[in-house]
């Protein structure tokens, strides 16, 4: 038995225009030249890159004009093209149709990276710092007041105002600074006067833009507050009434070194003190601080939203 052997033909079509073109020793430009090819294009046929070729319908035509140019039957390169052209075609579905391989790429933090984001990074903060600073020119400031905590009766003359703010406003107490603390929190003394009293606290920032908050108290105590009237007054001892209106005021008062009030005093509000060898009084409104001196009348002590820091009154 014997048995005929077949050649089998593996070169691909860009082999065989490259072997036919060298056969007749014309260079990859000569050969594009004659056959009125673009070389990009004579050598993505010989290297077998289909995806940088036109359209097929050119292709078709290259081939044609390679197969005069190198005297071969344009049949068979047509259909050799056909054949691989399919084959390509073929390859990249499936490869579209498989799961893809993610890459991650790599992140390498140079010099030049750590620059870049440092800039980035300072663009932000100046950007988030104009933000704030634009906004708060429209913004009215955070008031919260905690004591007293609504309307209401109250049986003493004496209470405290507390609260908190943002810490660049100032706080009023009808009209009246008070200190607020690095955090904005604000802790008052206020002598209310008899009957009804309105609390205005006001907080005012840099940009003027203010918040207000209102409580109204009515005071049932006839006493005036500090000393009681009923306790008798020994030889030679200071009494020091202080009453204030028609506006706030600010009052400070020591006896015998010790202070007695340091605080607030709404309109009408009134306060007594006793010392054996001075008091000292501070006014923030001399125009609204009247006083009496161990009965005597001594009027205002000044004009109207005039500071008085340290009157002594002595025996």
């Amino acid at each position: 038995m014997s048995f005929i052997t077949k050649k089998v033909q593996t070169e691909t079509l860009g082999e065989y225009l490259r072997r036919s073109r060298t056969r007749l020793h014309y260079s990859l430009l000569e050969a594009a030249k004659f056959a009125r090819i673009q070389p990009k294009f004579l050598t993505a046929l010989e290297e077998g890159q289909y995806t940088a070729l036109p359209a097929a319908v050119y292709v078709r035509g290259f081939l044609k004009s390679l197969a005069d140019l190198y005297t071969i039957s344009p049949h068979h390169l047509l259909e050799q093209y056909d054949h691989e052209q399919q084959i390509a075609t073929n390859l990249k579905s499936r490869a579209e149709t498989d799961p893809k391989e993610i890459v991650i790429p790599r992140f390498i933090l140079s010099p030049r990276t750590l620059i870049s984001l440092g800039l980035v990074l300072l663009g932000v903060m100046s950007l988030s710092y104009l933000y704030f600073q634009v906004s708060s020119l429209s913004r009215a400031p955070r008031l919260e007041v905690y004591s007293p905590e609504a309307d209401g009766i109250v049986n003493e003359a004496n209470i405290l105002v507390r609260g908190k703010t943002e810490p660049d406003a100032t706080v009023y107490l009808n009209n009246q600074a008070i200190v607020t603390d690095v955090n904005g929190e604000f802790r008052e003394n206020l002598s209310l006067g008899p009957g009804p009293n309105q609390l205005v606290i006001k907080s005012v920032n840099k940009f003027g833009k203010e918040t207000s908050m209102v409580r109204s108290l009515q005071l049932q105590e006839k006493e005036i507050a500090g000393v009681s009237v009923g306790v008798p007054e020994e030889d030679g001892e200071l009494t020091l009434e202080v009453i204030v209106g028609p506006a706030s005021s600010w009052i400070y008062l020591e006896a015998d070194g010790v202070e007695q009030f340091s605080g607030t005093m709404l309109p009408q509000s009134e306060r007594r003190v006793r010392a054996k060898n001075n008091i000292i009084l501070t006014t923030g409104d001399a125009g609204s601080t009247h006083v009496y001196l161990n009965g005597q009348d001594l009027g205002v002590l000044g004009k109207e939203g005039e500071v008085i820091r340290d009157i002594e009154f002595t025996r």
